[in-house]
């Protein structure tokens, strides 16, 4: 019985934005393999052929991408269908399209999206742990480990070994990684998130104050950011073991307790994993800035001729 489908176009601006579809039908008889050949064959002829339809809400490459990780690309686009009059699950194939041009580099099935796959069909050096394979399960994501793993392995490291200003360095970058995940890029991330999640009063600072640490000792390894310069907010820094007999605050600084802070964060951090229950739909995001991270637990390895190996983020 001969069925409808479908050659998709997704037209990409210069900005990397998809704010029109394409679509050209064809009746066809066969199976499924046949006709996504069939299409994959018509994809440049079609293409010329194609009906653009507006889209209610346009989508970036780097959203297309994340969707299609989880299997969920043309989600972004089924308002093409319904305009259509497809059913349920039509059969199609979809192409990015940049300046009149098919834009792509890698052909795949519409489901989750293999990154090792890609990388070895592309020909690319070094084979990479795929963070979102190696922390799902049935249950779903396992945030914490990741989390963990990427960030507070070393956050350990350094703080067990003495290393005090480096583990905070490393602990207002694990926040920053978190509020640009949650807010993208936006500089008032990291006082958002903090405020959003994280429960500082026990420690006596605000997360302004906490922000302006965070620029002194990242830019300057000192407690001058321009925030504290200008008065905006209190000169802060932290202290290692924290008493009720030890004043706070001794000579125009006021400490806190870094531990006290590493429990506030953890905290922080099981609410924002819990905001993903409540909010099915922040996880596409998720993924989409997550992949943009670099982690000393993911590095792409690659065999040398001489039998050694090259790593890289």
């Amino acid at each position: 019985m001969a069925e409808q489908i479908y050659n998709v176009f997704l037209f990409f601006d210069a900005k990397d934005l998809c704010s029109v579809a394409g679509y050209a039908t064809h009746l066809h008889e066969g199976s499924d393999q046949e006709g996504i050949d069939f299409l994959r064959q018509r994809v440049d002829a079609d293409l010329a052929l194609a009906q653009k339809v507006p889209l209610s809400r346009p989508f970036t490459r780097s959203e297309y991408n994340a969707r299609c990780r989880i299997g969920e690309g043309h989600h972004l686009y089924d308002e093409l269908f319904v305009q259509t009059g497809a059913g349920a699950a039509p059969l199609f194939v979809s192409t990015p399209v940049l300046d009149g041009k098919t834009h792509f580099n890698y052909s795949s099935e519409h489901g989750d999206l293999d990154v090792n796959e890609v990388s070895e069909k592309l020909g690319e050096p070094g084979v990479m742990v795929d963070w979102l394979r190696k922390y799902a399960s049935d249950d779903g994501i396992n945030f914490s480990q990741l989390i963990h793993d990427d960030y507070f392995l070393a956050i350990k490291l350094t703080f067990n070994a003495g290393l005090y200003v480096s583990a905070m360095k490393l602990l207002v970058c694990c926040i920053d990684s978190l509020a640009y995940i949650e807010y993208g890029d936006d500089r008032g991330a990291f006082v958002k998130w903090m405020e959003a999640y994280c429960d500082l009063a026990p420690l006596g600072i605000t997360a302004a104050e906490l922000w302006g640490l965070r620029n002194g000792i990242l830019h300057m390894t000192n407690l001058n950011s321009s925030s504290v310069l200008k008065g905006q907010v209190r000169r802060i820094s932290f202290r290692v073991g924290d008493s009720p007999e030890i004043p706070r605050d001794v000579g125009g600084v006021y400490y806190f307790d870094f531990l006290g802070l590493v429990h506030a964060f953890a905290q922080a951090q099981a609410r924002w994993i819990e905001s993903y229950n409540d909010d099915r739909g922040k996880f596409a995001k998720f993924v989409e800035r997550y992949d943009e991270t670099i982690s000393d637990s993911r590095v792409a390895v690659a065999h040398l001729g001489d039998g050694g190996f090259a790593t890289a983020p």
